[in-house]
């Protein structure tokens, strides 16, 4: 029993469990219906229902409601809400009436049965709001109620969290802000899992299907068509399959001023129509400018003579022009190298992915197995397909153009799947920002590595790029930014230009991407490749910044970067807290507020107090609730001392920073105010 009294004084609110069948008109669903419907309770419809009258005459605001369906002592739960409202009279119906808020279904609790003797309270008051004693000594009713209680506040919070995740997809990022202790980091960890876990998605055959079915080109895309089909014959006319084997030195590799060469052309004028994706292997060969020679890499880097490392290459484009190919494939150059010159001169026979996950991911999409199946071979197999769909359905779509769509999943990723929906996954991370945080540290930098040879620098992506990057890849899932205390840095420092690339986000179009895009401090680019300073922050990365309003030692947000952020409010919540913390939450708010007892603690509204000092309000200074929260069980089940911790933590945590908001001005230094923290 005194298990069970120990668990009981957890429960804040009265239970209730009605049942329409304790009714006399046996119209138990249109009950319900009605009751879901107007958001109402429908008790006691006439003067011989004993339960009505004492449901009516002893029920709260805020005690919960339970709908349960069956004989009283097979009960199965249907529906469970809130009292909002005192009793209300219904003189048209006769009907007295509490208005409720349902807030879960049977399907979002417990597929449980309740046994119970009677319709009356779970619990009996002996000290309304503070202990209750369980009337029935019944521990498999307790376990119903405590399972209830758990999934009501699990909904409670992510109804309040809804509002943030929806105003997150709106604006992109917000910033929780409110006085320590209220949970703000917390919430922002909340947010992220929820917008990040795994979802489904629909059958991907019958979207692609769809897509082939009802596709047409806008006007935008016929242009780059037109591009496109453009840019491929120049390039042919330039370079000659057939004369490839004696393509000379200063016609074939990266780095030359004129930009004309044969490299050039694949890995930069071809790639910014959108006619290849992924990242390739470059050429091999590149003309470093500063030292005035061309250098070699990989099969070529042992040979000292360029003219010699040239005829190699020349012998290696012309067995892939002429499709050469052994069963293994083993080209010693990159396979996205080859599978751009294979694309470039055979557009018909070859699909426009040159990477080979990407190739694997796209035939998975399209219900094919590409288990066994080399690189150049899965591309043929996701061309055949392609030309297969276009066939059947009849319509006007190039590949470079079903590849667009393809893109829209990660192909870059790991495609999962649940019987035939698709799994996508997000991803969050958490940073603390700190004065001494700057751009290098955050957006791109240099780092220094060191080798046998010495010391050499490189540019570098920072946490924010690397994740913008990987959600750039998977632009169906969500990815999240914590920055935990967003004001301790100097914020136009450390984002610079991408405060621009904030409000301006990637859509994942052609039309948008100049709007989006943004250059960089630094270049990207490796010796022999094209300067690469764009930055790109796409509408699937959203950032949740963290804010102490009651440090005033730290910078405030600028007029430029406010506009690009939405505020919420995280403020104290006497809810989260247990019977031994709410009488010392109440002694320590009433440091900061007025009509304590008045507070509506779901919308709070505060009255500042005498002791605080003017220019301060209590929502911006006043301790959270998270300073009052005790653990129940220890690591091993054992129940704790509530008493004990709440202790501790007046001494060690609540004391100190009271003590310390007089100090710094926050607080009155008054004998008063002294007392009354020393009576805590």
């Amino acid at each position: 029993m005194q298990e069970f009294f120990n668990r009981t004084v957890r429960m804040k609110r009265r239970y209730w469990v009605i049942s329409p069948n304790a009714r006399n008109d046996g119209d138990a669903a249109n009950w319900i219906e009605k009751s879901i419907t107007e958001n109402k309770v429908f008790v006691g419809y006439n003067s011989s229902n004993k339960l009505g009258e004492r449901f009516e005459n002893d029920v709260s605001k805020n005690d919960c409601v339970i709908i349960a369906q069956g004989a009283k002592d097979n009960r199965t739960l249907y529906l469970i809400g809130i009292i909002k409202s005192e009793r209300r009279y219904d003189d048209d119906e006769e009907i007295f009436y509490r208005s409720v808020n349902y807030f879960l279904s049977k399907e979002e609790i417990i597929d449980h049965e309740i046994n119970l003797d009677s319709n009356n309270a779970f619990f009996e008051s002996n000290n309304p709001g503070t202990i209750y004693e369980l009337k029935q000594h019944n521990e498999y009713d307790f376990i119903v109620m405590e399972k209830i209680e758990n999934s009501f506040k699990l909904k409670i919070q992510k109804i309040a969290m809804q509002d943030k995740i929806d105003l997150l997809e709106y604006k992109k990022q917000i910033i929780l802000q409110g006085p320590p202790g209220t949970g703000k980091t917390r919430m922002a960890k909340m947010i992220a899992e929820e917008m990040t876990k795994a979802s489904k998605l629909e059958n991907p055959i019958e979207v692609l299907d769809n897509h082939f079915k009802t596709y047409k080109p806008d006007e935008s895309r016929l242009v780059l068509r037109e591009k496109i089909n453009g840019l491929v014959t120049a390039f042919q006319d330039k370079f000659k399959k057939e004369e490839l084997k004696n393509l000379p030195l200063e016609n074939y590799a990266l780095g030359t001023e004129d930009k004309d060469g044969f490299c050039y052309w694949l890995e930069y004028i071809l790639t910014e129509t959108g006619k290849y994706n992924g990242q390739a292997d470059k050429g091999k060969i590149y003309w470093k400018s500063d030292e005035q020679k061309y250098v070699k890499s990989g099969f070529l880097k042992s040979i000292d003579d360029d003219n010699e490392a040239m005829e190699k290459m020349d012998n290696l484009l012309d067995d892939i022009v002429n499709e050469r190919h052994e069963q293994g494939v083993k080209y010693p150059i990159g396979k996205g190298f080859v599978l751009k010159v294979l694309n470039t001169y055979y557009p018909e026979k070859y699909f426009p992915i040159n990477n080979e996950k990407c190739l694997t991911n796209a035939l998975k999409l399209l219900g094919d197995d590409p288990a066994g199946l080399n690189y150049i071979q899965k591309n043929v197999r996701l061309q055949k397909l392609f030309l297969e769909k276009k066939s059947q359905y009849k319509t006007d779509i190039t590949n470079t153009e079903f590849m667009f769509k393809l893109f829209t999943y990660d192909l870059n990723g790991m495609i999962k799947f649940e019987k035939s929906e698709l799994i996508v996954e997000g991803k969050y991370k958490i940073v603390q920002f700190h004065p001494s945080y700057s751009y290098e540290d955050f957006v791109r930098g240099i780092s220094a590595k060191t080798t046998d040879k010495g010391i050499y620098y490189s540019v570098e992506d920072r946490m924010l790029i690397q994740l913008a990057e990987e959600a750039r890849k998977n632009p169906k899932g969500k990815y999240v930014l914590i920055i935990d205390e967003i004001n301790r840095a100097n914020l136009p420092s450390v984002l610079g230009e991408l405060i621009y690339a904030l409000e301006y986000r990637y859509k994942y179009s052609e039309e948008n991407y100049k709007e989006a895009s943004v250059e960089s401090l630094y270049d990207k680019a490796k010796d022999g490749e094209e300067p690469d300073r764009i930055l790109l922050l796409p509408e699937n990365l959203y950032i949740i910044g963290t804010m102490n309003t009651s440090d005033r030692s730290v910078g405030h947000l600028d007029y430029a970067i406010r506009r690009r952020f939405a505020f919420v409010n995280i403020l104290p919540d006497i809810e989260p807290i247990r019977t031994a913390g709410v009488g010392k939450f109440k002694s320590v708010c009433e440091l900061f507020i007025d009509d304590f007892d008045n507070v509506d603690w779901k919308s709070p509204k505060f009255q500042p107090s005498k002791h605080i000092i003017n220019g301060f309000q209590p929502e911006d200074i006043m301790l959270g609730h998270s300073y009052f929260i005790t653990k129940e069980k220890d690591e091993e089940g054992n129940l704790l001392d509530e008493v004990q911790q709440i202790e501790l933590k007046l001494q060690y945590e609540i004391i100190p920073i009271l003590k310390e908001y007089i100090k710094d001005g926050i607080l009155r230094d008054s004998k008063e105010m002294k007392q009354m923290i020393n009576d805590l």
